[in-house]
């Protein structure tokens, strides 16, 4: 199922584009922008067109202990990663409570998505399927 999903990156010179937009050559005066500055953006820009050819979708924010519907339930969504604390459930199942425990390495798939957590600044990883 997993190479059914990302088949369609073997069509794409990802890793090409990565590498071309990292050691890409500014026209910017280098007095202009530090190279740590320049770095970090080509590394956003790396990490941003990698989600957009994957379909991986990042989300962070705290619900101060609420379910925040992310996917509705006719949505299908496979979990890649939630940060310790978080909670996760299908959209409609309002008795499922599954923690970075019961879903890190085991690639759930999910009808939909809601989220619980208290912390703005680690991520929930996933991808619509």
């Amino acid at each position: 199922m997993i190479s059914s999903i990302f088949g369609n990156i073997n069509s794409i010179n990802t890793s090409n584009e990565i590498y071309d937009l990292l050691n890409k050559n500014n026209d910017e005066n280098p007095e202009d922008i530090s190279l740590e500055k320049n770095l970090k953006e080509k590394k956003e820009k790396a990490l941003q067109l990698v989600k957009e050819k994957t379909g991986l979708i990042e989300f962070n924010g705290k619900t101060d202990a609420y379910w925040k519907d992310l996917e509705t339930s006719d949505t299908k969504v496979m979990i890649l990663s939630i940060p310790y604390g978080t909670f996760i459930r299908s959209a409609n199942d309002l008795k499922q409570e599954l923690s970075a425990e019961d879903v890190n390495g085991s690639f759930l798939i999910l009808n939909g998505l809601a989220y619980k957590s208290n912390n703005d600044y680690e991520s929930i990883v996933y991808m619509k399927v």
